[in-house]
């Protein structure tokens, strides 16, 4: 008899509590693997903008390098003529005028932006705006050398590929809009880059 019901008792199978207290452990494993991989997404994510971000700004490094090529003279004073030919490195402030962030104003004609839509391509369509760029120029060597700072910034995506939260942000890009001033936004992202630039000697 004792034979009989411990063979029952074997082919029973599971408690209801059992297979409950399995259902709890599996879940618990799945919210845990769940949240795993939604921060490894948004890791992700953040890394891709900041390699985009800082490719961005050695992108306008190059893009101010090419503009010395037309400063082709040097001036041991202020000259303006020197940097008449330049786009972009004409705009340096004179000597002992604090030097400032500007959105740096490309010619109308030819590929140039200041802005990029999120996968780093220039863009002029304010929807697309997701990296902003600012340069700051400042003479190390009155008529001979200048130092050139580029900030390129975003705002963090949120809310994945559909959402992005930096189009509601307005005029974002635009002259006068310092992102450091927007220090209580957790979504601003900043990347520098620094170089020197001289004059070009024609040969």
């Amino acid at each position: 008899m004792s034979a009989r019901r411990r063979r029952s008792r074997r082919n029973a199978g599971y408690t209801l509590i059992e297979v409950m207290m399995a259902l709890g452990v599996l879940t618990a494993g799945a919210v845990g693997i769940m949240a795993m991989v939604q921060a490894s997404t948004r890791g992700n994510m953040e890394a891709r903008e900041m390699a985009t971000g800082t490719q961005l700004a050695q992108r306008w490094l190059e893009r101010l390098r090419r503009d010395a090529t037309n400063w082709t003279a040097s001036s041991r004073s202020l000259n303006p003529v020197i940097l008449s030919r330049t786009t972009y490195l004409q705009t340096v402030p004179n000597p002992g005028t604090p030097a400032a962030w500007v959105v740096p104003v490309p010619p109308a004609v030819g590929p140039d932006r200041a802005n990029f839509d999120y996968y780093g391509r220039d863009t002029a369509i304010t929807t697309e705006m997701h990296f902003c760029t600012n340069t700051r120029l400042t003479w190390l060597y009155v008529g001979r050398s200048m130092r050139a700072d580029v900030r390129v910034w975003w705002l963090r995506r949120e809310g994945g590929i559909g959402t992005d939260l930096s189009r509601a942000a307005l005029g974002q890009c635009a002259p006068g809009l310092d992102p450091e001033t927007l220090t209580n936004d957790w979504r601003v992202r900043m990347a520098y880059a620094s170089t020197v630039i001289r004059w070009t000697p024609t040969p």
